[in-house]
């Protein structure tokens, strides 16, 4: 405080504020307000919202394969029609009892199996997206058709060889027939597991091999049940 020449005291003005400390301290507050939000927000609405997309991807999937075995199950059944004859067939040339005398086929009996054996190949020659359990239960059955298909090749080969070679021949057809059986028959036992867990009960799409065959024995259990 000063005094005038009069005495009197006159009070000093104050100094102005500094507008750019103003501006600073707006910005830092806003900058503290942002960032207090955009953390809340994350921890709020970030990884409900994750989680929901990963529900969603999971139900999707889920669903697919419910749809892949249907499909599936519907392939194995018409694969188990259409291949029962030329494996009843195949018994004949090649028992897969060892107290049943052989029968070697003719090469036309042989080329009416390549047809259906081949036209089974091609039926599993696509793989749609699916699940592991899926994928499994189909890969088995894609390679039981083409060890399928090896074996009719071996029939074809023992039809057309002189003796003794076609007799030392068809064993060795049918021992790759028996291959293809056992590995049809892994196949089938996953392709029930995943039939039950897409609520579709138990499926039996095993083929004719007899208790010899040293395949995968179908469940008591009846069709459909869960």
């Amino acid at each position: 405080m000063v005094r005038t020449r009069s005495g009197k005291p006159v009070r000093r003005p104050e100094a102005p504020r500094s507008l750019w400390g103003s501006a600073t301290a707006l910005v830092t507050t806003f900058a503290l307000g942002f960032a207090v939000a955009f953390v809340s927000g994350s921890w709020t609405s970030g990884p409900d919202a994750t989680e929901r997309r990963i529900a969603e991807l999971k139900q999707a999937e889920a669903q697919r394969d419910v749809e892949q075995v249907g499909t599936l199950i519907e392939l194995a059944k018409g694969g188990r029609e259409r291949l029962t004859p030329v494996l009843e067939a195949m018994a004949k040339a090649s028992p897969l009892q060892d107290t049943a005398s052989p029968a070697a086929p003719t090469i036309d009996e042989v080329r009416g199996w390549r047809d259906v054996v081949s036209a089974e190949v091609q039926r599993y020659a696509e793989t749609p997206s699916a699940g592991n359990g899926v994928n499994v239960a189909r890969t088995g059955m894609r390679t039981a058709v083409q060890q399928l298909a090896a074996a009719v090749d071996g029939f074809a080969t023992a039809a057309t060889a002189p003796e003794p070679l076609a007799r030392d021949l068809l064993p060795l057809a049918g021992a790759q027939r028996t291959l293809a059986l056992r590995t049809w028959s892994v196949a089938a036992l996953q392709l029930d597991v995943i039939s039950i867990d897409a609520g579709k009960g138990h499926v039996h799409v095993y083929l004719p091999s007899g208790p010899d065959s040293g395949t995968i024995p179908a469940d008591t259990a009846p069709e459909g049940s869960g």
